[in-house]
């Protein structure tokens, strides 16, 4: 029966494809997804062949429904639709804002279920869903931090198997058969494929564009250069503070999040979480050097040399902060610590950025913030059910040629041309000189396009086309040697990952509120090494064997 229905939708489909074939699409919806990969294992007959031949024909957008209606999949809500659409991606009245474009261009539409969910982890809302038994068509969900990790979601029915519906996803298997490195990287151990994953298509060779900016005019007026060592750095922030002025302001989540804080920590060889040195899996917190870099922190705090609202501070706050000339050191992405520059233009407002900290001039900088290819946030899983063809469909659209162009620089014509042979040449002027709105154009261009954080390959064009001299200047900055020390994403067992679901999510709590504590004065660092037997007593070992198991069988695929 589950055969019969299986071939039902999958000639539903075709026929809906044959129908649309002899419509006035536009050229983003014409994109032919041919060249199917066969379905793994032994099951295949001569249906499934017949199956797997039709489904070739498929192409985009699927024909409406007869009474005119559109195919319809849901999806666990994140913040992707807006309700307020920039009036700029309405033209001739026809709206061209992604969400609207995507679905003129898969001819399905989508439905949002549930409450705000985070993309970046199996949270709260995703986990409702789960115990609701309601599950959408596509799942935007981070199955690696999932408790029984992807293998658990497969094995409790949650996510389809990709390898047993590869038909479906002709243009996900061809980006894998050119990008084997990529695969290795979305896979399990028994080399199940369980999503359509957000792929950053150049590897971040140790940084993506997050570190320390100094107001260089300030350093000159205290007769000092930009600083490099530690000693130099609490030079320069007690400089700005008896200027009347603020040290070191950022957010106190940089301290764990992409590494970020291994900017400032490099000096003491060391960084917060995992990280791997000469193939031995590493928990950073317990490096001895690791305890005298918070105790840098303790003591910048004590001396007001750090913002006294370090602990809860936010983007925006920070941004503003330097901005209005507060503080003369900030770490945060290039682009804000520009941006600085921009909103005070014609003003002395001068500033330049640094490599991460050192103990001593011409230290080695290993150690750095770090954005992988993959890390399991913002992918695309489809569950089981009537749907899951068409949801199989819409995913995989994404990874085809004109999916990727419109998810990268929205539509052709409208934001961006086309070289001779079709392929991105340069945005027009509705992002590139558009005075109606404030937005930059990359915001702009974020709204016809939905260029990161979407479950897609990432073209490399929209990391690097806006970049100014002064962010490539600063990303040449923020450089290290993190490739070396980054622990990849792998796949747990499930029993590996109900025990770092478990033991190592109360140890993190403990951790980071403890690291705070300390920070903030109200711990003494005294205690420091009382705090990290506690962290052992917890089960970081165990957490730690499970990490390095995982770790051995990636490093074999």
């Amino acid at each position: 029966m589950k055969k019969f229905v299986s071939l039902l939708l999958a000639l539903v489909l075709v026929v809906g494809a044959l129908g649309c074939s002899s419509g006035d699409n536009s050229s983003q919806a014409q994109d032919s997804s041919t060249g199917a990969s066969s379905t793994s294992g032994d099951s295949a007959d001569s249906a499934g062949e017949e199956s797997q031949a039709e489904t070739e024909e498929f192409t985009y957008p699927l024909a409406p429904n007869a009474d005119g209606s559109l195919a319809t999949i849901t999806m666990n809500k994140d913040d992707f639709v807006r309700e307020d659409l920039p009036d700029y991606t309405i033209i001739d009245g026809k709206s061209y804002y992604y969400a609207d474009a995507l679905e003129e261009a898969t001819g399905i539409h989508v439905d949002w279920i549930g409450s705000p969910s985070n993309p970046q982890a199996t949270s709260e809302a995703a986990n409702l869903l789960i115990v609701s038994g309601e599950y959408p068509d596509v799942w935007r969900v981070n199955w690696v931090t999932h408790p029984g990790g992807p293998t658990g979601a497969l094995n409790d029915g949650l996510i389809l198997n990709l390898n047993e519906y590869s038909e479906y996803c002709p243009n996900l298997f061809a980006y894998y058969d050119e990008r084997p490195d990529v695969k290795k990287l979305v896979v399990n151990d028994d080399g199940d494929m369980y999503c359509f994953p957000y792929m950053i298509e150049t590897d971040a060779a140790g940084t993506w564009g997050l570190g320390a900016g100094f107001r260089t005019d300030w350093l000159a007026d205290a007769g000092l250069e930009l600083p490099s060592t530690v000693d130099e750095w609490t030079e320069a922030l007690q400089a700005f503070v008896d200027m009347g002025k603020g040290g070191l302001s950022f957010e106190a989540r940089w301290l764990w999040l992409e590494n970020s804080a291994a900017n400032l920590s490099n000096a003491f060889d060391t960084m917060y979480g995992f990280y791997v040195r000469d193939g031995q899996v590493q928990y950073g917190v317990l490096d001895e050097g690791y305890g005298e870099f918070i105790g840098l922190l303790a003591d910048w705090y004590a001396n007001g040399l750090l913002d006294p609202d370090f602990a809860t501070v936010d983007k925006s706050t920070v941004k503003a902060k330097w901005a209005n000339s507060e503080y003369g050191a900030v770490m945060m992405h290039s682009g804000d610590i520009e941006n600085g520059i921009i909103a005070n233009e014609g003003s002395d407002f001068e500033c330049d950025t640094v490599p991460p900290m050192v103990m001593n001039e011409g230290d080695s900088i290993e150690f750095g913030h770090f954005n992988a290819k993959f890390n399991g946030g913002f992918m695309h899983s489809v569950s089981p059910g009537e749907n899951q063809e068409i949801a199989l469909r819409w995913c995989d659209y994404l990874y085809s040629d004109a999916g990727r162009k419109l998810t990268s620089f929205g539509t052709e014509g409208i934001t961006w041309e086309a070289d001779e042979d079709g392929n991105w040449k340069n945005f027009t002027d509705l992002v590139m000189n558009n005075t109606e709105t404030t937005d930059s154009p990359s915001t702009i261009v974020y709204n016809f396009g939905w260029k990161t954080n979407w479950g897609y390959p990432q073209m490399p064009e929209v990391r690097d086309y806006f970049n100014s001299d002064f962010v490539n200047k600063a990303n040449e900055d923020f450089a290290s040697n993190m490739t070396n020390y980054y622990y990849p994403t792998v796949t747990h067992t499930e029993e590996e990952a109900d025990l770092i679901a478990t033991t190592y999510n109360d140890i993190e709590t403990f951790v980071q509120e403890g690291i705070m504590r300390f920070v903030l004065g109200t711990d003494s660092m005294d205690n420091w090494d009382s705090f990290t037997d506690q962290i052992r007593s917890y089960g970081i070992e165990e957490v730690i064997a499970a990490k390095q198991a995982a770790y051995d069988r990636f490093m074999s695929r």
